[in-house]
């Protein structure tokens, strides 16, 4: 005899043996259409070279590994940048998650479908991707997360296993954490197999009878939009409503008993809260009303990190929030927004409830920043400490820094084109500067003559990539006057040789990182002798291997599609 269960797992199972070709689902792999979005990337807006945009397509490179200009690269690796006195330390660390993401990647696929496999190409140092989502009707979902690794100098497709979703997507965001890589990673393509969408007879025929039962996989059904975006949310499990909203509609009762933990006073419980993340302390409003009142207390809202929320954050989180920002100091809303998650006008009107007070904010990559967001921050926000990127006139930005900011510590003019070597003579004037990056700043590469104005004492980090002006003699002047220095890049920096180099290694007794790569005087052999007289110093130097196709790989130039 059938059991109850056989019988409802029949019923969703069955179909007309004449419909049964017809519905079957079709498997296509496609290689990634459009490039939405990037938190960074090493190549330039005047050139493909090492840019996101490469991601477009089949593979270039593959199976040859190396670096090549034709890859993505990403701006960092290991752990140099979070050594440097620039290191941006989090506003609320207990938010961190216990995999943290550096950088990450946005791309999009010409047909929508149901994920069943992703597959990443990577061409040189893999083993930074950390996170796959996939981009729902109004939501993001995790299909994959995973430890950062180093698995040596070999390409390799990673294809991890990723949850299954009841939801189409056409769109994938990757992220990478490079903290274990010895230098840049490359990827080549991204490769995403599924499933093509049902149309609700196909959904209804093949629902998971298994979901019946499991919270894990729920089943792909129609609901209205306003449901769809409640479900999609997940915000009803972390945020809540307005105080006096709860109160109105009774939301809040007393609550369970808290035993002891009731007779400790407020302040030690406040003591206790600021301890807690953002999530804990939405969940503690929930508890009670003596507790809703103590976790909305502003004085645990003085510094806001929302970036590990990004995939959750939407507007009305903001007007949630706004209520217990009354003394805010620090917001980090960075990756946050995507697709109008965010819209500006609730970003304009948060500033003005809460920003007053705001000296610490960052905005990283972040699409709902406009003219009217810019100018609410100048209007409302008059504490702010720290600068701007992208600006057209540096040279004026090094003078006035110059003239008037002698304490200044650190600062980077990473392909700032407009820089030249005017501007950097100012910052002669700035005893204290431990840090400075005027890598790929071309105007500024006639020559290095401006090293000299430098006041190295307390020069840390110094980085010089692809200022092809820069020789021997101007590296010599400076070397007396810059004992502490410990990261130095000379990446493209051709004229230089190795007798400089053997000085920068004997004299710089705190160098911990050199950077020779594509320096046309240096050889393998020479960098090799360094890396075994010197092994404390991580000497770097790029190469590509023998074998690089001119043409895509043949094998992936026509993904199955059809």
């Amino acid at each position: 005899m059938q059991s109850a269960s056989d019988v409802i797992s029949s019923l969703f199972w069955f179909k007309d043996d004449a419909e049964k070709e017809e519905q079957e689902p079709q498997i296509i792999e496609q290689f990634v259409q459009n490039v939405e979005d990037f938190s960074s990337q090493y190549g330039s807006e005047i050139s493909v070279s090492y840019t996101a945009f490469n991601l477009r397509g089949p593979p270039s490179n593959f199976p040859d590994y190396g670096d090549y200009p034709q890859a993505f690269v990403m701006r960092t690796y290991g752990t140099w940048w979070d050594e440097a006195p620039s290191a941006q330390k989090d506003y609320m660390p207990q938010n961190s998650t216990p995999i943290a993401s550096q950088d990450y990647v946005e791309v999009s696929f010409e047909r929508t479908v149901y994920p069943m496999e992703v597959s990443v190409f990577e061409t040189y140092n893999p083993g930074a991707l950390v996170r796959i989502w996939a981009r729902g009707p109004t939501s993001w979902l995790l299909l994959w997360e995973g430890e950062p690794e180093y698995v040596g100098d070999t390409p390799r497709i990673f294809s991890p296993p990723i949850r299954q979703i009841n939801v189409p997507t056409r769109i994938l965001r990757l992220e990478f954490n490079h903290r274990l890589l010895p230098y840049y990673t490359e990827l080549d393509a991204v490769l995403l197999k599924g499933k093509e969408p049902s149309n609700l007879i196909r959904i209804k025929n093949n629902f998971s009878y298994s979901s019946l039962f499991f919270k894990k996989t729920q089943p792909a059904v129609e609901k209205g939009q306003l449901l769809n975006k409640i479900m999609a949310s997940n915000l009803h499990e972390t945020f809540i409503p307005p105080l006096s909203t709860a109160l109105k509609s009774k939301q809040i009762d007393t609550g369970p008993p808290l035993g002891d933990f009731d007779r400790l006073p407020d302040e030690t419980i406040l003591c206790v809260m600021k301890y807690l993340d953002m999530q804990s302390l939405c969940r503690c409003a929930q508890v009670n009303r003596h507790f809703n009142r103590l976790a909305s207390d502003a004085i645990l809202y003085r510094s806001i990190d929302l970036r590990p929320y990004w995939h959750c954050v939407q507007s009305q989180v903001l007007m949630t929030l706004s209520m217990r920002c009354k003394f805010l100091q620090k917001l980090d809303l960075s990756w946050c927004g995507s697709h109008c998650m965010i819209q500006c006008n609730y970003i304009v009107n948060f500033l003005r409830d809460s920003g007053v007070e705001l000296t610490h904010l960052r905005l990283n990559c972040c699409k709902f920043v406009d003219n009217t967001v810019l100018r609410t921050i100048v209007e409302t926000c008059a504490f702010l400490q720290g600068s701007c990127k992208m600006i057209s006139a540096m040279d004026e930005v090094a003078i006035e820094l110059g003239a008037n900011c002698p304490q200044l510590i650190s600062v980077d003019f990473w392909k700032s084109y407009s820089l030249t070597p005017s501007g950097i003579r100012a910052l002669g004037n700035c005893r204290h500067l431990q840090e400075l990056d005027v890598g790929w700043c071309l105007q500024a590469g006639g020559s290095g003559e401006w090293l000299a104005w430098l006041s190295g004492g307390e020069l840390r980090k110094l980085f010089l990539g692809a200022l092809r002006g820069v020789c021997d003699r101007d590296l010599r002047a400076l070397l007396p006057r810059a004992p502490r220095l410990a990261q130095l890049d000379l990446l493209g920096v051709r004229a230089v040789t190795p007798d400089i180099c053997d000085a920068i290694l004997a004299e710089c007794r705190e160098l911990r990182l050199l950077d020779v790569s594509f320096c046309d005087q240096i050889h393998e052999s020479q960098v090799l002798e360094w890396r075994e007289q010197y092994p404390h110093i991580s000497i770097k130097r790029s190469f590509q291997s023998a074998n690089l196709n001119t043409a895509p790989n043949s094998l992936f130039l026509a993904p199955s599609l059809e």
